[in-house]
């Protein structure tokens, strides 16, 4: 439990982390786009001023100032009705546009970087006032006019902004008094930031793909530490059932051969040659016992060497079954076909049909019966050990070939063994170029299936 909760604190631990980084990550990321932006639009500026900013711009401007300004003065004398003011103001516009682009285009090949540039002067508001009354001519909710550079439609900054004041004097024609005119119109500079964004990632380009494989490498590095931290838990968990499960199966022979010595020194059954005999051979089972443990932990850490030969298969399994004796179990067979020559280790194949076989009378209650079943399937010849016992339940048929792992549900972890013989069974069919699977339901049985290539 102390193990689980330090993993959990660690897990959190290396989330609190990442997403610490992750947050610095965006606020270094942002702040630099913002730098960058600024930057960016100040070579924008530098690169217009000298065109922008230029006489003959300040002439075209002027040109269009003077004549907005008369026209506005000539809609205060009611000479024009509201539509034909915005009619002729338009027309206006579209002469200082027209001038403005021309000579923009003039420049490009001392400055081509403005051909990507798009830029507008526009006027949002005019207003005329006298000495006691004030006239707005074109109000902010209008459309505004757009009177240098090209009129477009995308999104847009402003790099320049400000208002002009003008003044108009006249005479009356009867009193031959001057009358002041205050012409005021607002107007500001933009330039079109429709693809700015893309121009601003482009330039974060590497920074942008150094901070995500930043990101990836730590996520990588805590995904790996986690996975060995969680392998190496594991490990240590089969060591320890190992080491478990090891003791109680030594223990009992050892305890049973130190009992077997101590009765071999009595004089009388030294004298009771039938006694004599019965200790001896509970001696030999006990030291075959010991041995056969000692031979399955040795074989765990080595590889079999094969010695393929051809044989007929169904006299094969037909003498496995025949051998294998159970007073608890019902023993069937089904074998075809009636004969097949396959070449294989037959004495490895031996072992893990004898393994399966015992693990059917082993983990299955008393009445039960185990079935062997072999039948060809296509480039295949398929060994089926069949029962109808408890089962096995999902979750545990995923590990049941892994080195050590033993089924611990219901009663069946008392029973003896080290978790070696499936792990073997499936390291020995693999040498055979074959497979072992499994298919059960609790409740319902197991079914072991061995698959052997026809060569």
């Amino acid at each position: 439990m102390k193990q689980k909760n330090q993993i959990r604190l660690l897990f959190i631990s290396c989330g609190i982390v990442l997403i610490g980084l992750i947050s610095i990550q965006y606020y270094l990321i942002r702040n630099t786009y913002q730098l960058i932006s600024d930057t960016y639009l100040s070579e924008i500026k530098k690169e217009i001023d000298p065109i922008w900013a230029s006489p003959e711009m300040d002439t075209i401007e002027s040109r269009v100032v003077d004549e907005v300004r008369m026209l506005s003065y000539k809609k205060i004398k009611d000479e024009f009705s509201t539509e034909e003011f915005r009619e002729e103001l338009e027309k206006i516009a579209d002469t200082g546009r027209r001038l403005s682009q021309e000579y923009v285009k003039s420049q490009l090949i001392d400055y081509p970087d403005l051909e990507e540039i798009r830029i507008r002067t526009r006027v949002d508001q005019i207003i005329f006032e006298t000495k006691n009354t004030s006239d707005t001519l074109l109000k902010l909710t209008d459309k505004p006019i757009t009177f240098l550079g090209e009129d477009f439609n995308g999104k847009s900054i402003i790099i320049d902004r400000g208002i002009v004041h003008s003044h108009i004097e006249q005479e009356k024609d009867s009193l031959q008094e001057a009358i002041d005119y205050n012409y005021k119109y607002n107007q500001r500079t933009e330039i079109d930031i429709s693809n700015f964004q893309g121009k601003i990632w482009k330039k974060m380009l590497w920074i942008l793909i150094g901070a995500l494989l930043l990101i990836l490498s730590v996520i990588t590095l805590f995904f790996w530490m986690y996975r060995t931290l969680i392998k190496q838990k594991k490990i240590a968990e089969i060591k320890t059932d190992f080491a478990n499960n090891i003791s109680h199966e030594l223990k009992t022979p050892v305890s049973s051969l130190s009992l077997i010595i101590k009765s071999l020194q009595i004089e009388e059954i030294k004298k009771n040659p039938e006694k004599l005999n019965e200790l001896i051979s509970s001696l030999e089972r006990q030291t075959n016992r010991i041995q056969n443990l000692t031979e399955k932990v040795l074989e765990s850490a080595m590889e079999y060497k094969t010695e393929f030969k051809e044989q007929d298969v169904v006299p094969f399994l037909k003498g496995i079954v025949s051998s294998f004796k159970s007073d608890t179990h019902t023993i069937e067979w089904e074998i075809e076909p009636e004969s097949l020559i396959l070449s294989t280790d037959f004495h490895l194949l031996e072992r893990v049909i004898e393994n399966l076989l015992e693990n059917g009378k082993k983990y299955n209650q008393n009445g039960s019966y185990i079935k062997l079943k072999s039948y060809l399937s296509g480039p295949e010849y398929v060994i089926e050990i069949e029962d109808n016992g408890i089962g096995i339940t999902p979750k545990e048929q995923q590990k049941i070939f892994e080195k050590f792992y033993r089924v611990s549900e219901g009663d069946r972890h008392n029973i003896k063994g080290v978790g070696l013989g499936l792990y073997l069974s499936q390291e020995m069919m693999k040498s055979l170029n074959g497979s072992i699977s499994v298919k059960s339901k609790i409740g319902e049985g197991s079914t072991f299936i061995l698959r052997i290539p026809i060569v």
